[in-house]
């Protein structure tokens, strides 16, 4: 399946939901974070935050410099999650702050990612 290459996709977080596989074959009927269905509506403590800011993603955040320092984009479901899979949304971020959007995207696109898999980001640029 194709996947959608579309700057509205970036999460709040740093995901690229154009790449995930329930907004890809529409279970649950998510539309993405962005999408008025959100799948983790309840759980997600970025989005609201994002929202109630004005922000397009935690990229836009003047608050927190570094995301290590923000309970609500680290808690410990979210850090366990990562060590699991080998990921970092904070390298999502990060990518996005020093690459751009629509650079992002095409990498995401490319490799096929939610998210960036933890130190390759610098090293496949």
């Amino acid at each position: 399946m194709d996947i959608e290459k579309d700057e509205k996709l970036i999460a709040y977080c740093g995901f690229y939901c154009g790449a995930c596989p329930k907004y890809k074959t529409g279970k649950h009927n998510c539309q993405g974070c962005k999408g008025d269905n959100p799948i983790c509506l309840n759980s997600c403590k970025v989005r609201p935050c994002n929202i109630e800011n004005g922000y397009s993603s935690c990229v836009d955040c003047k608050q927190y410099t570094k995301l290590q320092k923000c309970k609500k984009y680290n808690p410990f479901l979210i850090k366990l999650g990562e060590f699991i899979t080998g990921t970092s949304r904070k390298e999502c971020v990060e990518m996005i702050r020093e690459s751009g959007k629509e650079n992002f995207v095409n990498y995401m696109v490319e490799k096929k990612l939610v998210s960036i898999k933890r130190n390759k980001s610098k090293k496949d640029n």
